[in-house]
C-alpha cells in the first residue's frame, strides 16, 4: 500500500457545508491516509471539511491499522511516501538505475500517481552531492601507497581518476578544464591533504600525468602501465590477423569459382598469387603473435629477475622490428614499449624489495622468496620445477607452506596495470549515454556510489561481501544512502 502525501484530495473529498455530518468509512480512512502521508493536517482538515481534531483521530487509525499488518501476510505492505522516501527513491533511481530525469518522473507518476517537478530532481542530486563531499572528506587516504592514475573523457573534458590497485577505492574523481601538470598536481595535492602519500604510481606516458604527479609526492616511482602497453601493441597485431583472414577467405573464394563448371585462367594466375600472398601474411602473424605473447608473459610475472626480463624483451622487440617492416603503426608501438621498457619491468625491482623486507620480518630466507619466484617461469609438470621445490623443501622444512602463502601475498601487493580505471570508465560510461553530460557534482555522488557499494562477487575472495571502502579501512562502513544520511 502506498501512502501518498502529495494525493489531491479535493477531488476525492470536497469540503462539506454541515460539519456535523456523518463521513463516510471510506472518506475517514482517505483523510487519515493523507495525514499519515505527511500532508499537513490543516490542509487536509479544509479540503474534506473535517475538524483538526477529527483529523487526528484517523491519522492515529491509520498508523494503528499500518502497523499491525507488521504481523500479517507479506503481501500486505505499506511505503510511507515521505520526504526522506521520496529522496531514496529518486537517488536510487539515479544510481542504481542509471535513470535520466524523465525516466524518475515517469516512475513517480506511473507507480505512486504523484508528481515530481525536475526542480525537486535537481534539489535532490544536489543535497546529497553536497553530504557526499562531506563524507569523502572525512576518508582517510593514509592506507593508500600505490595508485593507478589516469584521464577519462567526457564530450573531450578530461576527468583526472585515481584508485587503490590493492581496495579498488576511488579517490580522485573530478572533472577538470585540461589535463596539464599543475592541474594533475592542484587535485592531488587536495588528495595530499586527506592523507594519500603515494610511493608508486602507476601510469601511462601523458606528459601532464607524468610531470604533475613528482611535484605532489617527489619520491614517487612511476610504474608504466603493463595494460596500456600490451593493449595498443595488440591492436597492431589484431590488424595483421584481420589481413591474414582476408587473403584466407579470397583464396578460397577463387578455389570455389576454379571448382565450378568453368573455371577460367585469369582466377588460375590469382589462385597463384594470392596464395603466395596468404602464406606470407598468416607466417607473418604466426611469428609476431608468438613474439607477442612472449613480450606480455615478460611484462607480468614471469620468474625471470629484472635484468633477464629486461634483456629477453629487449631480443623480443629487436625481432618484432624485423618482422614489421612497413608496418607504421606497430613500428610506432615497438618504439613506445622499448622507451618505457625499464619503467614497464620494474614492478619486479618493488618485488625483491618486498622479498627483502618480508624476509627480516617473518624470518623465512629471502632466497626461498626468489627461488618461489623462479619457479613461475616453468611448467609445474617440469623436471626444473620439482628441482626447486625439493630445493624448498630441504631449505624450510615445515615453514614451506607459510613461506608459499606470504609469498602469493607478496605477488597480490605489487600492482603493475591501471586497468581498473578502463573498469571506471566503463562503468561511468553508461551514466554518460543516459544523461548525454554528466554534471560536475554528479562525480562525487559517483565516487561515494562506487566507494561504498559491496561486491557481490570477485576473483579476490577477500573483497567478496566488502565495499572499497571497507577494503581500505578495515573496518564496517555505511551504505550509500545510509552514508548520506538518508
Amino acid at each position: 500500500m502506498l501512502i501518498n502525501e502529495d494525493y489531491n484530495t479535493s477531488q476525492a473529498l470536497r469540503p462539506h457545508k454541515n460539519t456535523a455530518k456523518k463521513f463516510e468509512e471510506s472518506e475517514k480512512f482517505l483523510a487519515g491516509c493523507c495525514a499519515a502521508g505527511g500532508r499537513p493536517v490543516k490542509q487536509v482538515a479544509e479540503e474534506v471539511g473535517m475538524s483538526r481534531w477529527y483529523v487526528y483521530q484517523q491519522k492515529d487509525k491509520v498508523i494503528q491499522y499500518a502497523e499491525s499488518l507488521d504481523n500479517a501476510e507479506p503481501e500486505a505492505f505499506i511505503l510511507r511516501l515521505d520526504d526522506r522516501t521520496i529522496k531514496r527513491i529518486i537517488l536510487s533511481l539515479s544510481l542504481d538505475c542509471q535513470s535520466p530525469q524523465t525516466g524518475i518522473q515517469s516512475f513517480f507518476e506511473t507507480v505512486c500517481g504523484m508528481h515530481i517537478s525536475t526542480g525537486t530532481i535537481s534539489n535532490v542530486v544536489r543535497d546529497a552531492a553536497q553530504r557526499a563531499q562531506a563524507f569523502d572528506d572525512q576518508i582517510d587516504l593514509s592506507g593508500i601507497r600505490q595508485g593507478a592514475n589516469d584521464e577519462i573523457f567526457q564530450c573531450g573534458t578530461p576527468i583526472l581518476t585515481g584508485i587503490d590497485p590493492e581496495s579498488t577505492y576511488t579517490y580522485l574523481l573530478e572533472e577538470a578544464s585540461d589535463r596539464k601538470a599543475e592541474t594533475w598536481a592542484l587535485y592531488l595535492d587536495d588528495r595530499k591533504d586527506h592523507g594519500l602519500e603515494l610511493k608508486t604510481s602507476i601510469n601511462d606516458a601523458g606528459a601532464g600525468l607524468m610531470a604533475g604527479i613528482p611535484q605532489v609526492f617527489p619520491d614517487v616511482e612511476i610504474q608504466a602501465d603493463t595494460f596500456h602497453a600490451s593493449y595498443d601493441m595488440g591492436k597492431e597485431i589484431s590488424k595483421l590477423e584481420r589481413q591474414a583472414y582476408k587473403l584466407i577467405n579470397t583464396e578460397h573464394s577463387l578455389e570455389k569459382g576454379l571448382a565450378g563448371p568453368r573455371p577460367q585462367n585469369k582466377n588460375l594466375e590469382k589462385l597463384c598469387t594470392i596464395r603466395e600472398e596468404t602464406a606470407k601474411a598468416v607466417s607473418l602473424y604466426d611469428s609476431l603473435y608468438i613474439l607477442f605473447t612472449w613480450l606480455k608473459e615478460l611484462l607480468g610475472f614471469s620468474g625471470y629477475n629484472f635484468n633477464e626480463a629486461l634483456t629477453l624483451a629487449e631480443w623480443v622487440l629487436s625481432e618484432m622490428d624485423k618482422l614489421a617492416v612497413g608496418n607504421t603503426g606497430l613500428i610506432k608501438e615497438i618504439g613506445k614499449v622499448r622507451k618505457m621498457l625499464p619503467s614497464l619491468l620494474s614492478f619486479i625491482i618493488r618485488l625483491w624489495r618486498e622479498m627483502e623486507t618480508s624476509s627480516k620480518q617473518t624470518a623465512i630466507p629471502v632466497e626461498a622468496f626468489h627461488l618461489m619466484y623462479r619457479q613461475l617461469s616453468y611448467g609445474p609438470e617440469s623436471i626444473q620445477y620439482n628441482d626447486i621445490l625439493y630445493q624448498l623443501g630441504l631449505m624450510l622444512g615445515g615453514r614451506y607452506d607459510e613461506a608459499w602463502a606470504e609469498f602469493q601475498n607478496l605477488l597480490k601487493k605489487i600492482k603493475k596495470a591501471s586497468s581498473l580505471v578502463e573498469n571506471l570508465n566503463g562503468r561511468i560510461r553508461v551514466y554518460i549515454e543516459v544523461k548525454r553530460v554528466i554534471p560536475a557534482k554528479f562525480f562525487i555522488l559517483l565516487k561515494v556510489y562506487f566507494n561504498t557499494r559491496k561486491y557481490k562477487r570477485s576473483r579476490c575472495k577477500e573483497r567478496v561481501g566488502k565495499s572499497p571502502l571497507e577494503l581500505l579501512t578495515g573496518t564496517s562502513q555505511p551504505e550509500f544512502l545510509e552514508a548520506l544520511g538518508y
